[in-house]
C-alpha cells in the first residue's frame, strides 16, 4: 500500500476496523471539460461514530506526498450532510494527466483501477469517454483456503457467510464514483445527476464503469454561421451597387 493511500483512502479502512457500527463514505470523481482538461476529486467522509474512533484525525492524515504532487487537500471539516470530510483535488490538462492523478491517489493496490478519459473529435462534435473498474474485494479479501475448509466441515456455507459479511461492509462503507462529462451522457451508471452520472459499487463486486458523452463544438458552428451571414450581406450589397451602376443615365 502506498504512503498516499495510507494517508487518505486508508482513513476509511481505519474507521471500519475500529467501529463496525460506523459509516464511512469514499467518494471519487472526475470532472472533464470539452477540451480534455478537468479535475480529479476524492473524499473520505466520516459520521460521528467513526470520528469518535479517530479523535486525532488531523494528525492521522499523511498527505505530504499528495501535496507535493500538486493536490489540494481540504479538511477535516464538517459539512452540510453532518459528516466530517477530508477532500483532495487535482487539475489535469489532458486525459493522460487524469490517469496519472488517479494513479497517484490510488496507488498500485487500490480499488480504483484503470480509470481513463479519451477524447475524440468527429465532425463538429467532441466525444468524451470515461472508463474504469472498481474492485471492492469485500469478504473475499478476508478469507483464506484453511478457513474455508474449516467452515465447510462445520456445516457453515462459506458463500452465505461471505454474502452476510459483504452486507455488513456495505452498511459501514459506501463507495461512490462520479463522472461529470460535457454534453449529453449515456452510461451503465444507475444514477444520473446534473451534468454527470454516479456509481455505487458494492462489497465483493468488481464494477466496470463506462460513460460517454457527446457535445457540439459551437465555436466553428457560430463562426461558420457568421461567415455565411457576412457573405450573404456582401452579395446583397454588391447586387445593389450593380443595379445603381446599371440604371445611372449618361450625362
Amino acid at each position: 500500500m502506498s504512503a498516499r493511500r495510507k494517508g487518505f483512502l486508508g482513513l476509511a479502512v481505519l474507521a471500519l476496523l475500529l467501529c463496525s457500527a460506523c459509516q464511512v463514505t469514499i467518494a471519487v470523481g472526475v470532472d472533464a471539460t470539452q477540451n480534455g482538461s478537468g479535475v480529479v476529486r476524492a473524499g473520505v467522509g466520516l459520521d460521528d461514530d467513526a470520528l469518535r474512533q479517530i479523535p486525532d484525525l488531523a494528525q492521522q492524515l499523511r498527505v505530504d506526498d499528495l501535496k507535493r504532487a500538486g493536490w489540494t487537500v481540504v479538511g477535516p471539516r464538517r459539512e452540510s450532510d453532518n459528516r466530517t470530510w477530508v477532500r483532495a483535488s487535482k487539475p489535469f490538462a489532458n486525459p493522460p494527466g487524469a490517469a496519472r492523478a488517479m494513479t497517484e491517489l490510488n496507488g498500485p493496490n487500490g480499488p480504483f483501477k484503470g480509470f481513463r478519459l479519451t477524447i475524440e473529435h468527429p465532425f463538429l462534435r467532441t466525444r468524451t469517454t470515461f472508463t474504469g473498474t472498481v474492485d471492492r474485494v469485500g469478504a473475499r479479501g478476508l478469507a483464506d483456503p484453511t478457513l474455508q475448509q474449516q467452515l465447510g466441515g462445520s456445516g457453515v456455507d462459506p458463500k452465505v457467510l461471505e454474502q452476510q459479511l459483504n452486507e455488513l461492509i456495505d452498511r459501514s462503507v459506501r463507495t461512490e464514483v462520479v463522472a461529470h462529462l460535457p454534453g449529453s451522457i449515456s452510461s451503465n451508471a444507475p444514477t444520473a445527476v446534473s451534468g454527470g452520472v454516479v456509481w455505487h459499487p458494492k462489497a465483493g463486486e468488481q464494477a466496470h464503469l463506462l460513460a460517454a458523452s457527446t457535445a457540439w463544438n459551437l465555436r466553428p458552428i457560430v463562426f461558420g454561421g457568421v461567415a455565411l451571414v457576412l457573405v450573404a450581406v456582401a452579395a446583397v450589397l454588391w447586387r445593389r451597387s450593380r443595379r445603381r451602376v446599371t440604371v445611372t443615365p449618361p450625362s
